[in-house]
């Protein structure tokens, strides 16, 4: 198991116990390259607060093996998007579903944590609702990039 699956299963275990970590910034890896490419995020490091971990499970019920995947499902995606609302993010569709709607994760770019530490934030994971975003998005022309699979 690798360190973030480890402190994945920490946290929420965690959690329940009611410990938590919010303030804890995790480690994701480097930017992937298809967020640098196609979204025009730096090559900064990727991150996810140990809040938002949280949230994904307890608020949007990501199950835990879901969210520790978190890092090949940004860097193996199904389409990348820009966001409909802000301009500083993007929207990585995934391969995952959730009772048959599609997980999606939002990453903002160049985001100020701490005082000097500048890095992408990965910012939540849920399964997107409602009609079919991939064709709402495509025809929003907010598609950047779409898998051949």
């Amino acid at each position: 198991m690798d360190n973030f699956s480890t402190l994945v299963d920490t946290l929420i275990k965690d959690e329940v116990k009611g410990i938590t970590h919010h303030e804890l910034v995790v480690e994701l890896g480097d930017t992937p390259e298809l967020l640098q490419k196609y979204a025009g995020f730096d090559p900064l490091r990727l991150v996810i607060k140990a809040k938002a971990i949280s949230k994904i499970h307890f608020d949007h019920g990501i199950v835990v093996s879901q969210i520790k995947r978190i890092p090949s499902l940004i860097v193996n995606p199904k389409a990348l998007y820009k966001s409909a609302n802000r301009a500083d993010s993007a929207v990585v569709l995934t391969f995952e579903l959730k009772q048959n709607v599609p997980i999606i994760i939002a990453i903002h770019k160049n985001k100020r944590i701490g005082r000097l530490d500048v890095v992408n934030e990965c910012v939540s994971m849920y399964a997107k609702e409602g009609p079919d975003p991939e064709s709402k998005w495509e025809g929003s022309g907010l598609l950047l990039w779409k898998s051949s699979s």
